[in-house]
């Protein structure tokens, strides 16, 4: 799965999540400076709840983006994410926290 996802599209192993992740990072590369380009996505029974793709800086990291967008889904589901959750207090709070609080 190298083309974006959709919600609810049907995802048959951890290398084509990953590779949906990947598609929607691409989707904001250059636009995010000095941030990562990242792009997340939720499975709850193999199929998308969530996703989300870095926003310009002062926004949403995607990880948060996709846990919002999974909202009740996202417990006992499964993130992807392209780069390693931020742990550091920002401007948007640690990513790690809100993995953890999502369940």
């Amino acid at each position: 799965m190298d083309e974006l996802p959709l919600l609810g599209d049907s995802v048959v192993d951890d290398g084509a999540a990953m590779a949906a992740a990947l598609a929607l990072g691409r989707t904001v590369r250059r636009q995010t400076s000095p941030n990562p380009w990242v792009g997340s996505i939720v499975l709850a029974n193999g199929r998308v709840v969530g996703m989300g793709a870095t926003d310009p800086p002062g926004g949403a990291h995607a990880e948060r983006l996709a846990i919002d967008e999974a909202a009740t889904a996202v417990a006992g589901s499964t993130l992807f994410t392209t780069l390693e959750p931020c742990d550091h207090e920002g401007r948007t709070g640690p990513c790690t926290e809100a993995i953890v609080a999502a369940g």
